[in-house]
C-alpha cells in the first residue's frame, strides 16, 4: 500500500512540476508583477518589496513565495514545496519547508495570509481576509 501512495505522491509532483513549467512560461510573457496586501513581487526581476522597501530574501525564501503566488489559495503539499524550492522529490517528513515558511511570513508579514493546511502543507490565501 505504502508503494501506491509513493507512486501517487510521484505522480502529483510530476503533474505539478508540470504545470509550474506552463505557469512560470506564461508569466514570463505576461504579467510578471504582483501587488498583494503591502507587497509588490517583481518576479522578472526576483525582487520583492515591503511598505515601499525592499525585502531580502533566500533563494529558497523568494521560490517558495513565487510557488505560493503563482498557485495562489491552492494548497500545496510539502513535497512540492521541497520540488519546487529545492529542485527534489521528497517523500517523508521534512520540517525544511515549514522553517523556511516561517521565514517567509515573518519577513513579509503574512502570518494569516500563508496558510497552514493540516496534514497537507500550506496555502497562500488571497480570498476576503
Amino acid at each position: 500500500m505504502a508503494e501506491r501512495t509513493g507512486s501517487a505522491e510521484e505522480r502529483a509532483l510530476r503533474e505539478l512540476k508540470g504545470r509550474m513549467h506552463r505557469v512560470l512560461r506564461r508569466a514570463r510573457q505576461g504579467n510578471t508583477e504582483y501587488r498583494f496586501k503591502d507587497l509588490y513581487i517583481d518576479l522578472r526581476g526576483r525582487r520583492v518589496w515591503r511598505d515601499g522597501l525592499p525585502v531580502e530574501l533566500t533563494p529558497r525564501e523568494y521560490a517558495l513565495l513565487e510557488t505560493l503566488i503563482l498557485n495562489r489559495n491552492m494548497a500545496l503539499t510539502r513535497g512540492q514545496l521541497l520540488a519546487a524550492a529545492w529542485g527534489y522529490d521528497y517523500i517523508g517528513e521534512s520540517r525544511t519547508v515549514d522553517v523556511h515558511i516561517n521565514r517567509v511570513r515573518r519577513k513579509l508579514g503574512l502570518q494569516r495570509e500563508i496558510q497552514t493546511v493540516f496534514k497537507v502543507g500550506y496555502r497562500l490565501n488571497t480570498r476576503g481576509l
